[in-house]
């Protein structure tokens, strides 16, 4: 809330101070601004014209520009709460929160009761994610003007974030009877009615807000997740989306982009909206396998990929010229096409097509390389093409099938790169089939000037991996890991570190646990944590670290302890929490069946998809229960003995056929499973997983799996005194589970969700990943 910039005015008896004073009044503001800049430059020892002047530009969102006149006006006149106000504005427009928040307090200081001063010092606040005490402010200015809209709007805000959504719906439905035209009002209601999960009542407040403000990103936002939930139209919700990313590229406008996206047909995809695909994917704007179904069946039609998906298709799995496979234009085109680069360099390939082109391509720049001179040169586009395949190849830990001829070419290759004159061509040829870390003189190799394209293979294969190599050296380790069947897992993940990954959605702002949980599970018996500065998390069996690092990024005040048999997935964990700058994570090595002794307890612990490779899962739980505080939180993740009971037969398949965990036979083994017919139950369980070698290995030769089924988890909480709040599921089975158990509108009773899973044996196809609660005393 701007203060008037005239009441900063020290002499109204003044010609041309009253001369700026009409303007204002007037609506003249340009004016006003340019005599105002004057009258500063002519007064410099006046705080009048600073204080116009860098009110005036506040108000046009020109922050960066007022702070130089306000900091000068806020100096000059030490005692105009107005002036402080502005003047801390400015400062929380251009970010600086903590700064803002002094100057709202010296105004108070002077003007106990200033209006302004107590809504702007509440949006502090909450920015810096304090909203128990921005509440308290905009309680203390209703007090003084109960019928406040904008602090009653705040206020809802405060209570949303903090998780008192019933609250919040109040607070907002009084804003509104105060002013019925606020369209922040509207949105901040649909919102929390969206959270609440009431769709259509949250829809209809998302359309009375654009009614009156139609380019309101809030509530384009809004409304386009409201028709994603109720499973409207998507190409109306993506219209939606684009205006909305139109008037700023919002995380949440970026989110739903996504999700829009993988619901709509590739037709709908291609062209017009196939650079923005190419950009969710490359920067990322969610988890790059939430998108790239989409983004491959785009390539499948565009007019440069398509034809050579389908002459290797084609082709597969006999041979086919370079020539042949490129088409006229060669590689070069294709390193021009923004969205197959940016699907190869985000995470595993996913596609049959897709997967048998880059096969064979990447057998295609063997043929090339090979016979190459250290005088060969090859198209930076074409460079780039062969870069992102590389990279590929190395996120799926060279998964694509390979014969025994291109193995020996590509040694001979990786040979030849000690040459100070090995061409670009050799080095990514080489870097297709093999990881260059492993090559005697890679560091050597990664000194060298080589190009951009080429540059970034040698900081993925290379430099990223030798980092890894001395975070694992260095590796700190909690207990001991002396279980039989610990050691073998560790061995596995040594061996394999799962689940690869190369980018991770984009953060928001850190929020509560106890919002998060609210807005997750409005129906459930949640008991908040209340607020706190610090939440002190286990994350029990990290693997290589990607929902790790999306926990310390989510919470706010998390402090991360994350512990894994595998020094190996911790040191790749830690190399890319340290990427993202996730300053608030200690990794360290442990076995969860040890941590009894541990002398710490938490707020709230996370083990998912870990617990059934131990020896003992229930000994294990039990002791993540030991850890956990009275009224803390557990997000829990097991293997459903029904979603996977084509499991065991694969196993048996694979084992009579000769098949085992080696690299050399996994990559078969792939081969083989990609080719069963479309009838058979197994090509169900041809998850993301099966398209890189650790993942195989971890759904087909894992060492130690057990499987459960929902009553022995209902029996275990029953007796732990865990109460259950609700599984991390698509809203969709929701929805179904919630017309069939209409008694049950929380969905928290087990029992119902066994009937429902038995009517439905793959709901829980790859885990039961569900939240509860230790109760209290």
């Amino acid at each position: 809330m701007h203060a008037h910039p005239q009441a900063a005015a020290q002499d109204h008896q003044s010609d041309p101070k009253q001369a700026i004073a009409t303007l204002l009044r007037a609506g003249r503001n340009e004016e006003a601004e340019a005599r105002a800049g004057e009258w500063a430059r002519a007064h410099p020892d006046d705080a009048f014209g600073f204080a116009v002047l860098g009110s005036l530009r506040l108000a046009r969102g020109l922050a960066q520009d007022a702070l130089e006149s306000l900091a000068r006006a806020a100096d000059l006149a030490p005692h105009a709460a107005e002036v402080q106000v502005n003047y801390g504005l400015a400062l929380a427009e251009t970010g600086d929160n903590a700064a803002a928040l002094s100057r709202y307090a010296k105004a108070l200081a002077l003007a106990p009761g200033f209006l302004p001063a107590l809504t702007n010092q509440g949006a502090a606040l909450e920015a810096l994610g304090r909203p128990g005490e921005a509440l308290a402010s905009y309680d203390a200015a209703l007090a003084l003007c109960p019928e406040h809209a904008k602090a009653l709007y705040n206020r809802g805000n405060a209570l949303r974030e903090l998780g008192r959504l019933e609250e919040a719906l109040a607070s907002y439905d009084r804003a509104l009877a105060v002013a019925a035209d606020y369209a922040f009002a509207h949105t901040g209601r649909g919102l929390v009615l969206a959270d609440l999960g009431r769709a259509h009542a949250a829809e209809a407040a998302a359309r009375q807000a654009l009614a009156l403000a139609p380019d309101l990103p809030q509530a384009l936002d809004l409304l386009a997740g409201c028709l994603l939930a109720r499973h409207a139209d998507p190409l109306e919700a993506m219209a939606w989306i684009e205006r909305s990313l139109d008037r700023g590229e919002g995380l949440e406008a970026k989110r739903l982009f996504v999700a829009c996206a993988a619901r709509l047909p590739a037709g709908a995809l291609a062209g017009r909206l196939a650079p923005r695909l190419a950009r969710a994917l490359a920067e990322p704007w969610d988890r790059p396998e939430r998108l790239a179904p989409a983004a491959a069946r785009v390539l499948e039609l565009d007019p440069a990929t398509g034809p050579c998906l389908a002459r290797a298709v084609a082709a597969w799995p006999g041979e086919i010229e370079p020539q042949a496979l490129f088409g006229p234009q060669g590689p070069a085109v294709l390193g021009e096409n923004a969205l197959l680069l940016a699907l190869l360099e985000s995470g595993p390939v996913c596609a049959l097509p897709l997967e048998r082109f880059c096969t064979l391509a990447r057998r295609a720049l063997l043929a090339l390389a090979v016979p190459a001179g250290p005088q060969a040169r090859t198209d930076p586009a074409s460079l780039r093409f062969f870069a992102a395949l590389a990279v590929q190849c190395h996120i799926n830990e060279y998964a694509f099938a390979v014969t025994e001829t291109e193995e020996r070419q590509a040694a001979v290759l990786a040979a030849s790169l000690a040459a100070p004159d090995a061409p670009a061509i050799a080095l990514l040829a080489a870097a297709c089939y093999l990881p260059l870390a492993g090559l005697p003189d890679a560091a050597a190799l990664a000194r060298r000037p080589w190009p951009e394209a080429v540059a970034g293979v040698l900081e993925a294969q290379v430099r990223r991996v030798l980092t890894e190599r001395t975070f694992r050296e260095t590796m700190p380790q909690l207990t001991p890991i002396v279980n039989e069947v610990s050691l073998r897992v560790r061995r596995q993940y040594e061996e394999h570190p799962y689940p690869r990954w190369a980018r991770t959605a984009p953060a928001d702002a850190p929020q509560s646990l106890d919002a998060f949980l609210a807005r997750r599970f409005p129906r459930a018996p949640y008991a908040p944590l209340g607020e706190r500065d610090r939440l002190d998390v286990l994350v029990a069996g990290c693997g290589s670290g990607r929902h790790t690092l999306e926990t310390a990024r989510r919470y706010r005040g998390a402090r991360v302890l994350a512990v894994d048999l595998s020094r190996a997935s911790l040191a790749y964990a830690k190399r890319k929490a340290r990427e993202a700058g996730a300053d608030n994570v200690t990794f360290a090595q442990a076995d969860i069946l040890a941590l009894a002794g541990l002398d710490r307890t938490f707020d709230f612990i996370e083990s998912s998809g870990v617990l059934h490779h131990l020896a003992d899962p229930w000994a294990g739980w039990r002791t993540l229960v030991g850890l956990l505080r009275p009224g803390g939180v557990m997000r829990l993740g097991f293997y459903s003995a029904l979603a996977r009971r084509d499991i065991p037969r694969a196993r048996v398949m694979l084992h009579v056929k000769g098949y085992n965990a080696t690299t050399s036979s996994l990559r078969r083994c792939r081969q083989e499973l990609l080719s069963l017919p479309e009838g058979d139950p197994l090509r169900r369980l041809l998850l993301q997983d099966v398209f890189t070698i650790s993942g195989c290995r971890d759904l087909f030769f894992h060492v130690s799996e057990q499987t459960l089924v929902l009553p022995q988890i209902e029996e275990f909480l029953s007796q732990h005194g865990l109460c259950f709040l609700g599984f991390d599921i698509e809203p969709e089975i929701l929805d179904d589970y919630e017309r069939r158990f209409r008694d049950d509108p929380a969905a928290t009773n087990l029992a119902n969700w066994h009937v429902y899973e038995m009517e439905h044996q793959d709901t829980f196809l790859e885990m039961y990943q569900f939240w509860v609660q230790k109760r209290s005393g």
